[in-house]
């Protein structure tokens, strides 16, 4: 499984004020060069008041991700451990976090680009963003079926691997647009995801790998690191 991590900053610190200013100027005086950094986000735990959860975009320019921190005082610090509600306040936060930027994409997606195996208003939905080559999700094609018994799936392909994931998943997309049937579907996405399908010369423009370029750039850039990553559609409708 590949993950995109554009950087790990984790430090405690003594900070003369934590303002949104100072924490930006600690982050660039640690991070590597070529990387911007903005507060986007203050916010008070509601059970520990006197904590507060900040939101640090670390961005390269292309990808970005979004770093939590909490303050207290004057310091910076990476995580807090609940003990009493027994729980960790930076996964907690993170999650939401993430649901969010993933929402304000999958809100506005054009149809084309969400495959939807699955139809019965009774079972729950989950978005799931898959890869073509990512063995885990071939592992998910697998038991499809068996999920589809108890959930209704969308899929988006969101390719952690190279050049030809992304044309693998433009002949995904190209060959589901005229499927029917779940069926029909299901057929489609494991003809592609095989571990022995080549992809032939010239059969993906570089311009339709752009475009899946483009796609799963949006989403790796909302929280989605590695595949498959799988969320409930109610989650995404907050």
């Amino acid at each position: 499984m590949k993950k995109f991590i554009l950087v790990s900053l984790v430090a405690a610190t003594s900070l003369f004020a934590a303002s949104n200013e100072q924490i930006i100027e600690f982050y660039k005086a640690i991070a590597q060069p070529g990387l911007t950094f903005k507060v986007t986000e203050r916010q008070k735990l509601a059970e520990n008041p006197e904590y507060e959860m900040v939101v640090i975009n670390i961005s390269n320019g292309k990808l970005s991700e979004d770093e939590i921190m909490f303050t207290k005082g004057d310091l910076l610090i990476p995580d807090i451990i609940d003990l009493k509600n027994k729980k960790a306040y930076k996964a907690e936060m993170k999650e939401k976090i993430t649901a969010k930027n993933i929402a304000a994409q999958f809100n506005k997606e054009e149809k084309k680009n969400i495959i939807v195996l699955g139809n019965d208003a009774k079972k729950p939905t989950y978005v799931m963003f898959s890869d073509p080559e990512c063995p885990y999700c071939r592992g998910e094609l697998d038991k499809i079926e068996t999920t589809l018994k108890e959930a209704n799936i969308h899929i988006i392909l969101t390719p952690v691997h190279d050049k030809s994931a992304l044309q693998k998943s433009f002949l995904v997309y190209k060959d589901a647009a005229k499927a029917k049937t779940d069926s029909e579907k299901i057929k489609i996405l494991r003809k592609y995801f095989a571990e022995d399908y080549k992809v032939a010369d010239n059969a993906v423009s570089d311009d339709e790998v752009k475009k899946m370029d483009e796609l799963r750039t949006k989403y790796l850039a909302a929280g989605v690191r590695s595949v498959p990553y799988i969320i409930n559609l109610q989650d995404l409708k907050k």
